[in-house]
């Protein structure tokens, strides 16, 4: 049997002028109905012209401050989530989203902003991944530390998860996520770059 694949596409309000409002999806036609503001935003724009970009099934869609990530592929449950990286009181944060586990995690690295954006985005993606509730329940999915010491993803305390994580411009942390075996691909589009990638498992 082959390895699932997964693309992940990127970009950044620099496509959003590439943005074909004739070739929304019926879905997006009657949102663009309901609220017409929606066809300004670059957030929109970006976002859909991700949507028309893909070369395979969508499986989760993400924005965030003018920059957009589409992941598509196979049928396995996935998830993608990227977050603009700004200043703020992590600790604060972290402890209405976090485990105690990750907490520890977060503050042995000096609560930098690259590791709780890293650990906020893997969190939302296997949230969309495993189809549960955001914000409620962001303390069941995350990071989990094994008697080994070993990092691993989990939902729910269970594991086979897999997932990276990456900078996109130094401004965007993206993270995705799937469960089982799978391959993934990142594809950035209108001048978007990617940073060292960390993997997870």
């Amino acid at each position: 049997m082959d390895t699932p694949h997964l693309i992940c596409l990127i970009a950044d309000s620099r496509t959003a002028a590439l943005y074909r409002p004739d070739a929304l999806n019926e879905a997006d036609r009657l949102r663009i109905q309901r609220n017409p503001a929606l066809a300004t935003r670059t957030d929109w724009q970006v976002s859909r012209y991700l949507k028309q970009q893909a070369p395979l099934p969508v499986c989760s869609l993400s924005h965030s401050k003018g920059a957009a990530a589409l992941l598509c592929g196979s049928t396995i449950k996935a998830g993608v989530d990227i977050e603009a990286v700004r200043p703020r009181n992590f600790a604060a944060l972290a402890g209405w989203v976090a485990t105690e586990d990750e907490r520890r995690i977060l503050s042995a690295n000096g609560w930098q902003a690259d590791g709780f954006y890293r650990l906020w985005t893997l969190k939302e993606a296997l949230l969309k991944a495993a189809g549960l509730d955001f914000p409620a329940d962001m303390p069941r999915v995350g990071l989990q530390t094994l008697s080994d010491g070993l990092i691993r993803l989990h939902v729910n305390g269970q594991g086979g998860w897999q997932g990276i994580s990456t900078t996109i411009n130094d401004s965007w942390m993206l993270s995705c996520v799937w469960h089982g075996q799978a391959e993934i691909e990142l594809q950035t589009l209108g001048g978007s770059a990617c940073g060292q990638v960390e993997c997870y498992e």
